[in-house]
């Protein structure tokens, strides 16, 4: 129930969120010292996205605030050839806890990480408990373990583990819940504002799921309150108002994040097949695991034992059970409907892990434990109801490809101890003559905090083992080798007189892990154009087009001004290889011809130059180890490179030794994408004959425009005319580019960067203007006296989103106010 003088005093919370904070955290170090991951033992932590793009991220911030970055929090000069920074930044380290970053060496990237991951999960079991007590007075270690067991549920070990700003979600679960009981209080208001607004910036996607969960609370609250009407209806409207000005609070980030995503490549929806009941059953239950398959539900046997002692509580109204089991079920039945599925997934499918939801089910498992224990320690009966129905479960369950060996012992033996250690408790408060006995009531509880503690580190050890199996962890944390191919590649970096491309050979993201200016990028928020520019120019991908591999090509590093890159020889040793590059601004006379039908000719376009011979050719079928074979006609002595984007496997010239491997691994053309290759030098006789041997999956060879050979002595000159037709002078600021150009310029300056949404660029301090598109670059038509140039980028989405949160806090303290000094007025 809730009522006017049902709020639990600040103090008597400080000690069980602290103790379910600690022994959240104890739980997940402790399975890390098992297992021996980092930092305590070889494994890598780095389980699918954290290596290759989370961790990338965060080196990235910190490079930002100290000051090390090629770029700002608006804009990213080292990655994709330069994008948008703000939506990534609010996808990703959006949490104020990412800023802790910033106080670790940068070796230690990967500690860092970890320390936050911690801190995220203690924080959510710690603001459970607060919210349990808030709901209504209670046992206050019972309110720390059902914290703790919510802040290591199955979701957070299995799922949000290694997506850290996931679990800003599992924060702010409790958070909102807590918006919910203050709105019906009559208190927090400013304090309710701040938390929507902070949790909104976070991570706007779990925000989004805990929002929805955080109203069907509220509704759940009104329906059991006993407050007037009138007060829960006017409690509504306070959390309507609390949440409205919290969201324009969050504009300035949430605008350009959702313009950042209504350009980005789009990655097809994935198709959800709801998993069988004892599959989905099996998931309540200690030592199981189905990572992306299923839905991560665990919260350990205690809290699930109390949860399911629900409805045989005789203290407890008939009233808030029937509401609160209703609510249950209805959650947990939307995890089994297609439609409300995608609601919970922003109306639509995802590719990935398919139950991303699952903590807000978690978080109603923990309430409804909470409400078996609130008004008193639920008794025998009520216990041995619950036992029948947790068995029910696990008959239910048996059989699940997800339970491990031991899952039944564990369930029995911790359903057998947490139910002796509650009837213990439940006999000795009803004898007088041991009432007023602490210790053997502490003792009690000491058992069931050792059997959460046991159960939960063991069932993270076992997830951590089994998702082992099916995610890679294919990154290792930084270590000497990786500080190593840093300080090369940052020692090469003359930005912006060029760029200084690291490569992708670690990760997608090494601009951002190593240094240095380049095409890599791993990032759902990757621009489309982005995308296309560069699949155009011959540079491969994978991730659905949103992970940019980068192309290593005289001709593209022409284009883009690389005049260093980092090479990883055998072993990782690293080594610097150096090319005169144009200038970033190059100046041209004209644009070239839009049409481009291959890559060779979108390359000479952007060039300003034809260097390549693009042979008509025949197919057959080889003799030779490969599978087809091309075969045309070139000058001897060029270089013949091959571009077949939709073929996976590796191809070579048919006198040549060394194959060479096409990028594209899994469904070429969806998944990933084969980037332009080097065939080697063309013989003698001019035949040009490529060798393509299959991989696993092929979508088809290109008909035309798959061979080109490279004239490098006119690339050569071509190259030479840029640089004595370009700019004499480039500067780059955190999200501006500008170039003082040489006397009698004219035409278009194109600026080496690709051409996004929020570009504005100016001539002679004149009017800025959004710049031209040239084949994806900026390109700033020139008049007759022009100097200098000047080009900004301003986030689309940000002006906008400053605005709503400059009105969001006028109206958040006007209300404040209006509030203060009404009740001045009536006292």
């Amino acid at each position: 129930m809730v009522s006017e003088d049902s709020a639990v005093p600040r103090r008597s919370a400080a000690l069980p969120a602290l103790v379910a904070g600690v022994l959240a955290a104890a739980v997940f170090a402790a399975s890390g010292v098992i297992r021996g991951t980092f930092p305590f033992g070889p494994l890598s932590r780095s389980t699918n996205d954290l290596g290759t793009q989370y961790i990338p991220f965060f080196a990235h911030l910190w490079d930002v605030l100290h000051g090390r970055a090629q770029g700002d929090l608006l804009f990213n000069w080292q990655s994709a050839l330069g994008v948008g920074f703000l939506g990534d930044y609010g996808v990703v380290l959006g949490s104020p806890l990412s800023l802790l970053v910033g106080l670790f060496p940068r070796d230690q990237i990967d500690l860092a990480v970890y320390v936050i991951t911690v801190l995220k999960l203690a924080l959510a079991a710690a603001a459970m408990a607060v919210l349990l007590l808030k709901m209504a007075p209670g046992p206050r270690w019972v309110a720390a373990i059902l914290g703790a067991s919510y802040g290591v549920c199955g979701w957070a070990i299995d799922d949000g583990a290694y997506v850290p700003m996931w679990l800003d979600g599992l924060i702010a679960l409790p958070m909102f819940f807590l918006v919910a009981e203050w709105s019906l209080r009559r208190t927090n208001r400013l304090l309710s504002v701040l938390v929507v607004g902070v949790f909104w910036v976070s991570n706007f996607y779990t925000a989004y799921m805990a929002t929805i969960a955080a109203a069907l609370y509220l509704i759940a609250r009104v329906l059991t309150s006993d407050l007037p009407w009138m007060q829960r209806l006017r409690g509504v409207v306070r959390y309507g108002v609390s949440f409205v000005l919290g969201l324009g609070l969050a504009a300035p980030i949430l605008l350009p994040v959702f313009a950042a995503n209504d350009i980005a490549t789009p990655s097809p929806s994935g198709i959800f097949t709801p998993s069988p009941v004892d599959v989905f059953l099996s998931r309540l239950l200690p030592l199981s695991e189905g990572v992306g398959r299923t839905a991560s539900l665990y919260v350990g046997t205690v809290a699930l034992l109390l949860a399911l002692s629900l409805p045989f509580h005789r203290y407890v109204a008939i009233r808030t059970k029937a509401v609160w089991i209703v609510t249950l079920v209805a959650l947990a039945l939307s995890f089994r409907w297609t439609p409300t599925q995608e609601m919970w997934h922003g109306f639509d499918t995802p590719n990935g892990s398919q139950y991303r939801e699952a903590f807000v089910l978690c978080g109603v498992i923990v309430v409804l434990a909470w409400l078996a224990v609130a008004p008193r320690l639920p008794g025998p009966l009520a216990l041995l109801g619950g036992a029948a129905l947790l068995a029910v479960v696990a008959v239910l369950s048996d059989g699940s490809p997800l339970l491990t060996e031991r899952a039944m012992t564990v369930l029995i033996v911790s359903g057998a101890v947490t139910f002796v250690a509650f009837g213990t408790i439940w006999l000795l408060r009803r004898s007088a003559a041991l009432r007023r006995t602490k210790w053997p009531v502490a003792a009690a509880f000491a058992v069931v905090m050792a059997v959460v503690a046991v159960e939960t580190t063991w069932t993270a050890v076992v997830t951590d083992e089994q998702r082992a199996k099916i995610l890679s962890a294919v990154v290792q944390p930084w270590d000497q080798q990786r500080t190593e191919q840093s300080e090369a590649i940052r020692g090469a970096v003359a930005w912006p007189a060029y760029r200084a491309d690291p490569g992708t050979s670690v990760t997608p993201n090494d601009p951002m892990l190593l240094g240095g200016q380049g095409a890599g990028l791993y990032s759902s928020l990757l621009p489309a154009s982005v995308n296309r520019t560069m699949t155009e120019l011959g540079f491969g991908w994978s991730g659905y087009g949103r992970a940019a591999d980068d192309l290593t090509h005289p001709v593209t590093d022409a284009i883009f001004s690389v005049g260093a890159r980092l090479r990883l020889r055998s072993g990782g040793v690293e080594e610097i290889t150096r090319s005169a590059a144009p200038p970033l601004v190059t100046v041209r006379r004209r644009l070239g011809d839009t049409d481009t039908p291959n890559a060779f000719a979108a390359q000479e376009r952007l060039l300003g130059t034809q260097v390549y011979e693009v042979p008509e050719y025949r197919g057959s079928k080889s003799i030779t180890g490969g599978d087809v074979k091309l075969v045309g006609r070139c000058t001897p002595g060029t270089t013949a490179y091959l571009h077949q984007p939709r073929v996976s496997g590796e191809a070579k010239l048919t006198d040549g030794i060394q194959w060479r491997e096409l990028g594209a691994t899994r469904r070429p053309g969806i998944n990933t994408s084969s980037g332009m290759v080097p065939l080697g030098t063309v013989p003698a006789s001019g035949v040009v004959s490529a060798e393509i041997r299959f991989g696993d999956s092929t979508s088809g060879i290109t008909a035309t425009g798959a061979l080109g050979c490279l004239d490098e002595q006119k690339l050569a000159r071509a190259v030479r005319q840029l640089r004595l037709g370009g700019a004499t002078d480039v500067g780059a600021g955190g999200h501006s580019i500008s170039a003082t150009l040489r006397p009698g310029s004219r035409g278009y300056a194109v600026v080496a960067v690709p051409k996004l949404p929020g570009w504005t660029c100016s001539v002679n301090g004149g009017e800025a203007q959004v710049p031209r598109d040239f084949g994806g670059l900026i390109a700033v038509q020139l008049p007759e006296s022009a100097e200098r140039i000047h080009c900004s980028y301003t986030p689309p989405g940000l002006r906008r989103g400053l605005a709503l949160a400059a009105a969001a806090v006028a109206l958040a303290l006007g209300i404040a106010l209006f509030g203060r000094l009404r009740r001045g007025r009536s006292r």
